[in-house]
């Protein structure tokens, strides 16, 4: 297992107030939290987890640092990647070569007014005759474990737009009810992000059908910050400073392009062949922190509130 990396704090005196007042992260206990959680990650039988300081954070503060969260976060996690073991033995930007260049998914170059880090996704660029449903998932799934290793991202947080311009049946009928009931557990129990604001434009009258499937699968949280502004692209304006919003969305900044993004993506091959190698490799262990547990494998809540000078 990897050990500590020696983490080194790089949050700005105004984030770290914000991290401590929204996330209830404490600079003075950070090392003892990180340990905790790691210390806890390596008595699990049959779990191979990432246990550097980086990694073991970014879960940390998805769950405002409470041990028990945190811990059943990473625990889902792994447990997805063993379910759908097929799919993350190719999740490398070099399988989504195609998806990547044609614009599916990336990031707006400045983040919006909260903050938060914006990912594009437009699926109505999605090539049917050469990719996948699951090859969509993945390039959104590498674009988000990307991004989720900054540390202001951590902080303030994710925005997806959905422009689903150009959408047709031929996409949504993609769109069963076993990869809806996949990508919302993942984004919502198993994956160490936060999403402040889930916009859909452009939505087309058979959408209804394919947010139908979603619905029922999502938190009540999560639906109070979903909003349909349709061809009202202007709206976006209230979340992201006109100037750095693409013109086709109503903005002045010039028309949003993905290079970028894809570029840097694709040169991360190597990173992603690396985190390949951690996993569950015995799904027959008890992950359920129910019922009577050794208090040394149980820290509910925060590490601040042990008594540990």
């Amino acid at each position: 297992m990897a050990s500590s990396s020696g983490y080194k704090c790089t949050l700005s005196p105004e984030l770290l107030k914000k991290a401590k007042k929204e996330l209830s992260e404490d600079p003075n206990t950070t090392r003892q939290e990180i340990k905790a959680l790691r210390e806890r990650l390596e008595r699990i039988p049959g779990l191979k987890a990432r246990t550097d300081d980086a990694f073991i954070l970014r879960f940390l503060r998805a769950r405002k640092f409470d041990q028990e969260k945190a811990f059943t976060l990473v625990m889902n996690f792994y447990k997805i990647k063993f379910e759908h073991a097929d799919m993350f033995a190719t999740m490398k930007p070099s399988y989504v070569k195609e998806a990547l260049e044609d614009g599916v998914t990336g990031m707006l170059e400045h983040r919006d007014k909260e903050g938060c880090k914006v990912i594009m996704f437009r699926p109505g660029r999605w090539n049917t005759d050469k990719y996948d449903v699951w090859d969509m998932f993945k390039t959104n799934y590498m674009s988000l474990a990307k991004v989720i290793q900054e540390e202001e991202t951590q902080i303030h947080g994710l925005r997806m737009f959905l422009d689903l311009s150009n959408l047709t049946w031929t996409h949504a009928k993609q769109i069963t009810p076993t990869y809806a009931k996949c990508i919302t557990g993942l984004f919502q129990e198993s994956f160490p992000s936060r999403f402040k604001g889930i916009h859909y434009i452009h939505e087309p009258a058979f959408f209804d059908y394919v947010f139908s499937l979603l619905k029922p699968l999502l938190k009540k949280k999560i639906i109070k910050r979903i909003h349909f502004h349709g061809p009202r692209v202007e709206e976006l304006r209230e979340y992201v400073d006109e100037e750095y919003l693409p013109e086709e969305y109503g903005g002045k900044a010039p028309p949003f392009s993905n290079k970028s993004w894809a570029d840097m993506l694709l040169n991360c091959e190597a990173e992603f062949e690396e985190d390949m190698k951690y996993g569950m490799v015995d799904m027959t262990l008890k992950t359920s922190t129910k019922g009577k547990v050794d208090a040394t494998d149980s820290l509910p809540g925060s590490f601040k509130k042990l008594n540990v000078d």
